[in-house]
């Protein structure tokens, strides 16, 4: 059975959460320190990050995706202490504002992958939040498996993620998509997957090929600048991280599955 391996954030779903996620606490930071809320924005994303990364290049994994350990952390560094911090709440409310939301193309094109695809949602976040995001929007059951960091045990940057992937969904072959150039294409060019690079915002193109798209991208400094705001690690090469082909609509990688998968 060929597999479709599609993210989640920014490829399936528009994520903006971080409006909540970030934005709420962020009113702590501006009340105790007082700072322009703006500037307190900054300073917790920058900690957020500098978090992330210590626990990933730890190997701590899990708790470098879980925002009930990261965000109290992240304000600990900032000065701002807090209790009882959840989540969830916050992720919920977004979904429930509109702010969280499957993009227009995405139901199609999950379903069009579902004729001859299994389909396998692969994303950083964990069980216990995406498990009720997904529910929250009513996607539940449009997937045969939602593979999160926990359920894998191993980041997507890894090879050996899309390896566990393949045996867990049964697939003769695969393709990935997603919007992470370190995450989403380096792991699955690693493992000898197909890797298809989700930029939304790169409208410009889409008058192009796919594949060429590419080597516009390169050429105009697009790429190389998506990688330097994406890397989180320290350890990848570039070339590792330059996808087979760029989609700005989810409903392109049906095509693509067919010239790429046999």
């Amino acid at each position: 059975m060929r597999c479709a391996f599609l993210d989640l954030d920014h490829t399936v779903i528009r994520a903006g959460y971080r409006e909540y996620l970030i934005g709420r606490p962020a009113r702590l930071v501006s009340e105790r320190r007082g700072i322009p809320l703006e500037e307190a924005v900054r300073a917790l994303r920058e900690k957020v990050r500098e978090v992330m990364r210590e626990r990933i290049l730890s190997g701590d994994y899990l708790h470098a995706f879980d925002w009930d350990v990261v965000i109290p952390e992240a304000l600990r560094l900032l000065g701002v202490e807090v209790r009882g911090f959840r989540a969830l709440p916050l992720l919920i409310e977004a979904v429930k504002s509109g702010a969280t939301a499957p993009y227009p193309d995405s139901i199609e094109a999950v379903e069009r992958l579902r004729d001859d695809h299994r389909v396998c949602l692969m994303t950083g976040g964990l069980s216990k939040y995406q498990d009720v995001i997904l529910r929250e929007l009513g996607m539940e059951d449009l997937f045969d498996r939602v593979l999160t960091t926990d359920r894998l045990g191993v980041l997507k940057v890894r090879p050996e993620a899309f390896i566990r992937a393949i045996n867990m969904c049964g697939c003769s072959s695969a393709f990935h998509t997603g919007d992470s150039p370190s995450h989403d294409v380096a792991g699955a060019r690693g493992a000898g997957l197909p890797a298809f690079l989700m930029v939304r915002e790169w409208v410009n193109l889409r008058g192009m090929d796919p594949v060429l798209r590419v080597e516009e991208a390169r050429r105009r400094g697009l790429l190389s600048d998506l990688m330097r705001r994406d890397i989180l690690y320290g350890f990848i090469p570039e070339d590792m991280m330059v996808p087979d082909a760029i989609v700005v609509e989810l409903t392109e990688v049906v095509e693509l599955s067919r010239r790429f998968l046999t």
